[in-house]
């Protein structure tokens, strides 16, 4: 208690889920750059079991390092099953958070991470996560637009192919079965009642009837953001008391980038910026997945705002010069380091970069 008789606030605790597969040193690595600026914070790492298996012994000298082990997927529910799952998990184990932000092992900061847990401590909000409707043309003009009507998830033709008929996968996609399901494309062109998907190793049945409307619309974004434990605890609470909508979203391509932004945009319990926290870019990317970014893409990462950025791959020179920038005690001479870089000159942000 200080000498105005008010107890000080300690500082908000940040959980850092991430659900990785792959490259257990580049995981150490982020967690690391993670622990140094903020020691109080909390890392659950959630391996996907059909992976090689995970190094334990690299995070030895860390304190807050948890694991868990579950399944992994690609454009299905099980991203959300996962998350939701984790939410359980630190609630039973009794470890208390005030933020979650979600990750992949292939992410990395752009800023020091103490600036990042201030910006959103001291923002006003309960959640940052890109949102927006996914239909705009079936929104009412008073809804809730988020980052609409200039962003959208995906085009129209993509939108209604996604979220219009109720999907079953064929597996992971795969240069295989791209070959295989191409010639069957053309049905797309010719009628409306089935759908094929390359990027989802999908097919779909038009749906008959839907759960959306003026009072529960539909919003997506991107999968990866900062959600205040009030915001993390409703989803999932709002996951086990809701099983028919829950079922509705597992026939969904992609429910991952539409789950969390629907049930708590439309709660409207909550104040959400709809500024993401990741920069992404999708040109030169396969399958639906992002283009793996290097060094000519730092000006761009930088300039965007975003706090972190994704994917990128181990070894690779462009996170030693991220932590140039946010490490503050990474010296020049440290082992896989190359020193000041000089970075091209970033042009103007494009179509194609988004801040997710």
């Amino acid at each position: 208690m200080n000498e105005m008789g008010f107890q000080p606030r300690e500082p908000a605790r940040v959980c850092y889920y991430m659900q990785t597969h792959k490259d257990p040193r580049q995981i150490a690595r982020l967690v690391r750059t993670i622990k140094e600026g903020s020691p109080s914070s909390i890392i659950l790492i959630d391996h996907d079991v059909s992976a090689p298996p995970l190094d334990r012994s690299l995070f030895v000298d860390l304190s807050d390092i948890h694991f868990i082990g579950t399944s992994g997927g690609y454009g299905d529910f099980s991203h959300i099953d996962r998350y939701l799952a984790a939410v359980d998990w630190l609630d039973d184990h009794g470890i208390q958070f005030d933020w979650l932000q979600n990750l992949t092992g292939q992410d990395y900061p752009l800023r020091p991470i103490a600036d990042i847990e201030q910006a959103f401590a001291v923002g006003g909000f309960d959640g940052y996560m890109q949102y927006a409707p996914v239909f705009p043309e079936r929104t009412p003009p008073d809804a809730d637009w988020g980052a609409g009507p200039a962003y959208r998830l995906c085009t129209p033709f993509d939108s209604a192919m996604r979220f219009d008929y109720s999907h079953r996968r064929f597996g992971m996609p795969s240069t295989l079965k791209q070959r295989l399901l191409r010639p069957f494309m053309v049905v797309n062109y010719v009628q409306s009642w089935f759908t094929v998907s390359l990027a989802f190793s999908s097919a779909g049945w038009r749906r008959k009837t839907t759960i959306f409307n003026d009072d529960f619309i539909l919003y997506g974004g991107s999968f990866f953001c900062t959600l205040s434990a009030s915001c993390v605890r409703y989803a999932r609470d709002f996951a086990a008391e809701h099983p028919d909508i829950v079922n509705y979203f597992r026939t969904m391509a992609g429910p991952d980038e539409l789950f969390l932004q629907t049930v708590l945009v439309n709660s409207g319990k909550f104040r959400i910026s709809h500024l993401g926290t990741h920069y992404v870019y999708f040109p030169g990317g396969r399958y639906n997945h992002p283009k793996t970014l290097g060094t000519d893409d730092l000006p761009k990462m930088l300039a965007s705002g975003a706090h972190w950025a994704r994917k990128f791959d181990s070894g690779t020179e462009v996170l030693d010069a991220l932590d140039l920038q946010v490490r503050p005690t990474w010296p020049d001479s440290a082992p896989g380091s190359f020193g000041h870089v000089q970075l091209p000159e970033a042009d103007s942000l494009d179509a194609g970069m988004l801040r997710a």
